[in-house]
């Protein structure tokens, strides 16, 4: 074998390393996207589990309950109970949003659940009233605002 030969034999060989590492790249890539979805599924859940275990506190269950039919109707404390668990429940629904946006799950029944949860906690007078003194306030967002906002508006569309 003559020189040239042994270099385009050296070309074919770096070739086939270099596809290769690109195989074995993409499938690091394959596994690290799969474990990132698994992830934000339960950090998802985790937030959500963390809200909804606040109410085996029967009073501030109560509050909350209360706070939903009527919001003005709570004093200050209570008012304060349950805006801090309503704005805890929107921050954890973002959490829908934020995987259906990223890179990991774009997904309409992502969003499509963000707005069943944000419309059954917002769809009653004292989260409503309590989500516009809020927004007046200090609020989310504008995307996470607006996101709400267009959750509760489709709910009106469908009845």
């Amino acid at each position: 074998m003559n020189i040239s030969e042994w270099g385009s034999l050296g070309e074919i060989i770096g070739a086939i390393a270099t596809v290769a590492t690109l195989l074995y790249l993409a499938l690091q890539i394959r596994a690290n996207t799969k474990q990132a979805r698994l992830t934000n599924w339960g950090v998802l859940a985790e937030r959500y589990m963390s809200v909804y275990s606040q109410t085996s506190n029967f009073e501030l269950a109560d509050v909350i309950i209360r706070g939903r039919n009527n919001f003005n109707s709570l004093n200050d404390a209570e008012k304060l109970a349950f805006g801090n668990y309503m704005e805890n429940i929107c921050i954890a629904n973002e959490g829908a949003l934020v995987m259906a946006n990223s890179f990991t799950r774009r997904d309409e029944g992502m969003v499509s659940l963000f707005n069943r949860h944000v419309r059954w906690h917002m769809d009653c007078e004292g989260a409503r009233d309590w989500f516009e003194k809020f927004s007046a306030e200090r609020g989310f967002p504008e995307d996470l605002n607006r996101a709400i906002s267009q959750a509760l508006q489709s709910k009106k569309s469908l009845t």
